[in-house]
């Protein structure tokens, strides 16, 4: 997931009714101030894989925590539709000293003594920068009432050499443009994201087909001296859309290029022989389709790299080539992304063959089967993942299941047989093997499965299908879990953690009349090809689960066709025409969606809550399922809690 950095800003509890034009009038007595801000990282947890216990595996690239004396600049901050002059303000200066972020006031005459918001309801633009300690904008009027920023890779450098990651976090700006932003919880904080200007590369580079077998001594290779040849460096931010930072055309700017030489955190390899992959890490300037379209040279991605072997004839020796090749100018460089360059070399006749991958910023080096919470991106369809009737799903080999005596186990030793046991899903992959499992026929009768981590089914960046002309990353579309044919007929502990960017099929095909799927949220992106985001069609029970925000169905948003039972659960999307379940011939009990709230007003959402609680109170009195009841938040949609 790319990394992003979290800003609460703090805010008294009052909040002001929406304004339409720059006469209304306002009163600095009445509005409500930003007191301060509070920064934290928002991103995966510590990533533990079953082979190593200790040692966290994850590449982090670039900087991912926040140090003393940054300095956070807001360029902008203002009611995103209808402005108003008195309420915009502009180079708001942040210091952290460690612990918390402190208002720094920047010596002239338009600083502001305090922030308000211009109301409580309404999104607000919030745009701003935080630089590496030591490195500076140079900034550029445009004459539109915002600056253009321009920085430069390697600025004074010929080349560009990442020795460590610590070369990289001196050259990693962060930018903020967030024109959705709102006072959350009554005023008292609100939500921005920090993201990474320039576009992250990761090259994997395979000897898979280099050496002659698993024995032959050219399996003791080593890569090394992995160079991005003629790489634009200079580049602009017109804080203008998150999107906007891009490299400068080399027509236009005389643009000048240099030699990016890219980092490898582990010089000896991961892996073993022929199975032996070398990572590389670095940064540079964003280079996109409108990039392409406007630089006249086109020039192809040019990139060498060294490869050492001991000699054949003479293994005290060592034989060292250096290889050579190019992408052509299809790939892309995006900002706050990052590029994956895969190469396998194919020692026979020295061929290469590679593709390319887009994702988001951050990566862990082994199998995503960490034993903490976390998250999981970008869920590749095309993944190789095994189920259990594979020959090679071993406990070594195995996705997520597979054969061990006559019992079904995953990976972690788990047989499935109760809550304490459950198969745990800790990845996307993991996910994709489950849905695979249900296709083959298997139902889990009797089963409990447990979702251990947010899975994210997008890259950030990820288009929909009308905006395809303009990225070359396409959404993924899900394939389900089951089909029509092959229901799941197991309980499904959600965990309350989410299934992000769900795009396609439902997440489950149909539910049996045996399945249970608990405390489980879903956000969807374009459309879902089915009746409804969760499951098309539910025979079963469905308890304390929720749908965030839009999604376009066939059906319902959460369920196409129930025959079953939903409890507890609830929709919050704008769209109004679109209904919890599409179409009810089974019971649903103390649920809701957005269009049953005519306002955030506190006496009617409690009367709300009061209402729902009630019903599943009494619900429950029959019932032996998982107990969820309802809970009031100041000014937001009421969310659910297991008892």
């Amino acid at each position: 997931m790319m990394k992003s950095y979290k800003i609460l800003f703090l805010a008294m509890v009052a909040l002001l009714a929406a304004c339409s034009s720059d006469e209304d009038v306002f009163s600095t007595g009445d509005a409500v101030e930003l007191k301060g801000i509070q920064v934290a990282i928002a991103g995966e947890d510590v990533s533990i894989s079953r082979a190593a216990t200790v040692a966290p595996l994850k590449v982090s690239v670039g900087r991912t925590q926040f140090v003393n004396e940054d300095k956070i600049v807001f360029t902008t901050i203002k009611r995103t539709h209808s402005p108003l002059a008195a309420f915009t303000y502009s180079n708001i200066h942040y210091l952290y000293n460690g612990t918390n972020w402190e208002r720094t006031p920047n010596g002239t005459a338009s600083d502001p003594e305090k922030i308000y918001w211009s109301d409580g309801n309404n999104d607000h633009t919030f745009i701003a920068y935080n630089l590496p300690e030591g490195y500076q904008w140079a900034t550029q009027s445009n004459g539109t009432g915002s600056d253009t920023y321009a920085g430069e890779l390697g600025s004074g450098k010929s080349a560009i050499v990442y020795n460590s990651n610590d070369d990289i976090k001196l050259e990693d700006p962060l930018i903020l443009f967030s024109d959705t932003t709102k006072a959350d919880n009554g005023g008292l904080t609100t939500t921005v994201y920090f993201t990474h200007a320039l576009s992250n590369v990761r090259v994997v580079v395979n000897i898979k087909d280099f050496a002659a077998s698993a024995s032959a001594v050219d399996t003791l290779v080593k890569v090394s001296h992995f160079v991005l040849h003629n790489q634009p460096c200079k580049y602009t931010w017109g804080a203008n859309s998150k999107d906007d930072v891009t490299a400068l055309d080399f027509n236009a700017d005389q643009q000048s290029t240099k030699d990016i030489t890219l980092w490898c955190p582990k010089p000896e390899g991961e892996g073993k022989a022929q199975s032996k992959t070398f990572t590389f890490y670095g940064l540079t300037t964003p280079q996109n389709a409108a990039f392409h379209e406007i630089n006249a040279n086109k020039q192809p991605l040019k990139f060498s790299f060294e490869v050492e072997y001991p000699d054949a004839m003479d293994p005290t020796q060592s034989v060292r080539k250096t290889y050579m090749g190019e992408f052509g100018d299809t790939v892309h460089f995006n900002s706050g992304v990052c590029t994956t360059l895969n190469i396998t070399l194919n020692h026979q006749n020295e061929q290469m063959f590679m593709d390319v991958e887009y994702s988001d910023w951050n990566f862990v080096a082994t199998p995503d089967l960490g034993a903490l919470r976390k998250k999981s991106t970008f869920m590749d369809i095309n993944s190789a993942v095994t189920i259990h009737t594979d020959a090679n799903a071993t406990v070594d080999d195995a996705t997520w299941l597979y054969q061990k005596g006559g019992a079904l186990m995953d990976i972690y030793g788990n047989n499935g047989d109760s809550r304490l046991t459950p198969y745990r899903i800790t990845s996307a992959s993991q996910l994709l093997s489950f849905a695979k499992e249900v296709k083959a026929g298997v139902d889990f009768k009797d089963k409990f499965i447990r979702l251990d981590a947010d899975i994210t089914m997008q890259a950030s960046t990820a288009k929909t299908s009308a905006e395809d002309s303009t990225s070359n990353v396409k959404p993924v579309e899900w394939i389900g879990i089951g089909d029509v044919d092959h229901a799941f007929n197991g309980t499904f502990l959600g965990g309350d953690r989410y299934i992000n960017r769900l795009n396609g099929n439902p997440l489950f095909a149909k539910l049996g009349p045996a399945a249970f799927v608990e405390q489980l949220h879903i956000t969807s992106i374009g459309s879902i090809t089915g009746g409804g985001a969760l499951v098309d069609s539910n025979e079963g029970v469905i308890g304390g689960c929720k749908v965030i925000d839009d999604v376009i169905t066939t059906g319902g948003a959460l369920v196409g066709t129930n025959t079953g039972t939903v409890y507890a659960s609830y929709y919050t999307g704008e769209t109004v025409t679109t209904q919890l379940v599409g179409t009810n011939k089974g019971k649903m009990v103390g649920c809701y969606q957005s269009a049953d709230i005519a306002s955030f007003d506190e006496s009617l959402l409690v009367n709300l809550v009061e209402r729902l609680n009630n019903e599943l109170t009494a619900w429950y009195m029959d019932s032996s399922c998982t107990q969820f009841f309802f809970v009031y938040l100041t000014a937001s949609y009421p969310t659910v809690q297991k008892q």
